[in-house]
C-alpha cells in the first residue's frame, strides 16, 4: 500500500465511528405530529370546533388510536384517567397505556412536539406514566400555553386558580383562561363566567359574566347555561 493509500484508509477508519452514529440515528423514527383525527377530536371536547360534541370527540380519538400512535395512546390513558370524551373512568388501565408509551411521549416533548409537550403536563398532573408532581405539570403546562396550546393554558389556569405547584393567583389563572377562552374552549368560558360574577381575580361584572356564560353556553354546557337562566331570572 502507498503512504498515501495508508492516509486514506486511517482517515476512513477516524470517520467510520461517526458515520455508524450518524446512521444509528437516522434509523430511528423521528417523534411525528399527532394524527389529524386526534386534533379534530380535541377540537370537539374542548368546543374549538364551535361547539362541545363529546360522541364525536370519542369516535375520532377511537380512530386515532386505531392508526397507533403515542399520542394517541397517551390520550387514550388521559380520557380513562378521568372519564372524559364519554369513555369509561378506569385509572388502572389509564396508569398501564401511559406506562407503554411514556418514554416515546417524553422523547417528542423533547424534540418540540407541542400536543407532547402539553401531555407530559397531564401525565405529571395525573400521574399518567411519572410520578404525580405539580411543579413538573405546571412547567410543562406553561410551555404548550407559551405556544398557544388552548389546553395547556386552560390547566395552567386551573393551577393557578387552585395554587397547586405555583402561588396561588386568581389574577393568573384567569388570564390563562382567558387565552384558552378566546380560541372556543368552553370550560374555560364557563370559568371566566364564575370570576366575573364573584369578582376573583378580575372585577366584579356581572355583564362580562353574562357575555362568558352565553358563549359557554352556546358551546354546548350545561352549567354555563344554568348560570345564564340565573343571572338573567
Amino acid at each position: 500500500m502507498t503512504r498515501g493509500n495508508g492516509s486514506r484508509a486511517g482517515a476512513f477508519r477516524n470517520r467510520a465511528p461517526m458515520c455508524l452514529l450518524l446512521l444509528a440515528a437516522g434509523c430511528s423514527p423521528a417523534p411525528a405530529d399527532p394524527d389529524p383525527a386526534l386534533v379534530e377530536a380535541i377540537d370537539w371536547y374542548t368546543g374549538v370546533a364551535g361547539s362541545v360534541d363529546d360522541a364525536r370527540a370519542h369516535e375520532l380519538l377511537e380512530q386515532a388510536v386505531d392508526r397507533g400512535g403515542p399520542l394517541e395512546q397517551m390520550w387514550l390513558a388521559r380520557v380513562h384517567s378521568t372519564g372524559r370524551m364519554g369513555f369509561p373512568r378506569d385509572e388502572d388501565r389509564a396508569r398501564e397505556i401511559a406506562a407503554e408509551v411514556i418514554a416515546e411521549v417524553e422523547r417528542a416533548a423533547e424534540a418540540g412536539v407541542l400536543e407532547a409537550v402539553f401531555l407530559m403536563g397531564t401525565a405529571y398532573d395525573e400521574g399518567l406514566g411519572k410520578p404525580v408532581d405539580p411543579g413538573q405539570a405546571a412547567v410543562w403546562h406553561r410551555r404548550a400555553a407559551e405556544r398557544r396550546h388552548v389546553l395547556g393554558a386552560h390547566n395552567l389556569g386551573n393551577q393557578y386558580a387552585a395554587g397547586r405547584g405555583v402561588e396561588e393567583d386568581p389574577a393568573l389563572a384567569a388570564e390563562r383562561w382567558l387565552r384558552a377562552a378566546e380560541r372556543g374552549d368552553a370550560i374555560t368560558q364557563l370559568r371566566l363566567g364564575e370570576a366575573y360574577e364573584s369578582g376573583r381575580g378580575v372585577p366584579l361584572d356581572l355583564d362580562r359574566a353574562r357575555e362568558w356564560y352565553g358563549r359557554a353556553a352556546a358551546a354546548g354546557n350545561a352549567q354555563a347555561r344554568e348560570a345564564l337562566e340565573r343571572l338573567e331570572g
